[in-house]
């Protein structure tokens, strides 16, 4: 126990540092937010450090039921600690507040704060970071290792004991890549006419998948050029491995694991974006070709990543609703920023599919499987159980914004919105639906779980639910 409070220590502290980037940007432009921001700094401060003290000297590793708990504590603690600067800067209540952090931290991008001061986007910015890093260590350090919803397991480097978890050798390994993405997303933009501010805010949403942008960012998008093309490649790196990631650093990418599927992953990308840019062509008035080309690759790269930044303002006006919802609730690759379905999963039930049929055609046929090495039962039970688990949440989470969404269509939207981290599809969709935190508070609440849920991976959040309940 004493390891889960330091690492939530760890985050606290992280979480004061990063105020004090936001009160830097306030001081600047003159703002008077900087006391605000301070404040958060030093209760982060504070709290961190009676946690670190209130532990030390205790021994003990994380092991992965006391790792469920801490997860579940920092996807609330670091907006509820993030939340009463936002109300401040925001001129919101505090619940508000606090779903607001949670959308940013989680990457969703609901939002009802479209404008506002710089050093509150800036900090929008750094939560979403922050909570893409902590999807991808979760994932790898956690999620994988425990087979939740057949994610792949690969670790070279076994621990001696089954459930203990290496989180400091996974964040050692993924943040210096992760931060040196988000160096040359902010280079890029600075490279293609963008201001510091609108870049920082820019490079964050990349690398991320996120969705939190000032109006100045967002406009950068919209005007397209080089801006828009230099954005969409990191989109496609925030949707694919963060193994496959290391293996391109490390020069080893035919040795990677993950290269078939992040190949699949680009393939798809690639028709679906011909797809769009086909449909936009002909159904967004007076869009040229290369104009259509380039939004659609865009689009289908943003829905891919599940960032759901629409390249312009009105552009998934003019596509089919059933596939915009479809691409996003199939989201991009495992151990990646993105959320969904996930491609791995969709492809092994593919592959069991057209085993299943091949061996109906020739039941004495021999067929190689990979599905049940490496653990206890079959991986791709895990797969069908975080399928399951995710399509039951999605329609749990459907009947919870029925209770305030104004039809099926946006109640529907707003549950893949909130599942998949893609916030920006219902608040883009052109209906003027309104604002998610605006809802009763039942439907507010389900969208709280699904975006949390949705960072760990559905079935995680079970889990949680389960040793809750036991322990109780």
């Amino acid at each position: 126990m004493a390891s889960v409070v330091r690492l939530l220590a760890l985050a606290l502290a992280w979480t004061g540092v990063a105020a004090l980037v936001p009160a830097l940007v306030s001081a600047r432009w003159g703002e008077g937010l900087a006391p605000a921001f301070l404040a958060t700094t030093m209760g982060c401060a504070f709290l961190a450090g009676a946690m670190y003290f209130a532990s030390a000297g205790l021994a003990g590793r994380i092991r992965r039921f006391q790792v469920f708990t801490a997860l579940s504590a920092l996807w609330v603690l670091i907006p509820a600690v993030a939340a009463p600067v936002i109300a401040v800067a925001a001129r919101l209540e505090l619940g508000p507040a606090w779903f607001e952090a949670l959308s940013a931290f989680t990457t969703t991008g609901f939002t009802q704060v479209p404008t506002g001061p710089r050093s509150l986007f800036v900090w929008f910015a750094l939560l979403q970071w922050s909570g893409g890093l902590l999807t991808i260590v979760s994932a790898v350090a956690i999620l994988a290792p425990a087979g939740i919803a057949g994610l792949p397991d690969r670790a070279v480097n076994r621990l001696d004991e089954r459930d203990a978890v290496d989180t400091a050798g996974v964040l050692k390994d993924v943040a210096p890549i992760y931060a040196g993405a988000l160096g040359l997303a902010f280079l890029a933009m600075l490279f293609a006419g963008a201001e510091p501010y609108a870049a920082f805010c820019l490079a964050s949403a990349a690398t991320s998948a996120g969705a939190h942008l000032p109006p100045e960012a967002r406009d950068v998008l919209e005007a397209g050029g080089a801006a828009r093309w230099l954005f969409l490649p990191f989109l496609l790196w925030a949707a694919t491995s963060v193994r496959w990631h290391r293996a391109l650093v490390t020069r080893r990418v035919h040795a990677a694991p993950e290269q078939p599927e992040s190949l699949i992953l680009l393939g798809y990308w690639l028709v679906l974006g011909l797809l769009f840019s086909v449909l936009l062509f002909r159904l967004a008035p007076g869009v040229e070709v290369m104009g259509a080309i380039g939004e659609g690759l865009f689009t289908a790269a943003s829905l891919i990543s599940t960032s759901g930044l629409p390249g312009a303002s009105d552009t998934f006006r003019h596509l089919p609703e059933g596939l915009v919802l479809t691409v996003t609730l199939v989201g991009g690759g495992a151990l990646s920023v993105a959320g969904g379905l996930k491609i791995l999963r969709v492809r092994a039930m593919l592959l069991r599919a057209r085993g299943d049929l091949a061996r109906l055609i020739s039941p004495n046929i021999v067929q190689p499987s990979r599905t049940g090495e490496g653990g206890i039962g079959s991986a791709m039970r895990g797969v069908w159980v975080g399928t399951v688990a995710l399509f039951a949440t999605l329609a749990a989470v459907t009947v919870a914004f029925g209770f305030g969404a104004p039809s099926f269509e946006a109640a529907l939207t707003g549950a893949i919105a909130a599942m998949t981290n893609a916030g920006p599809i219902y608040d883009a969709s052109g209906h003027d639906w309104p604002p998610v935190a605006n809802l009763p508070v039942v439907s507010v609440a389900g969208a709280a779980f699904a975006m949390i849920a949705g960072r760990i991976e559905t079935v995680g959040a079970f889990v949680l639910i389960h040793l809750a309940f036991w322990r109780t």
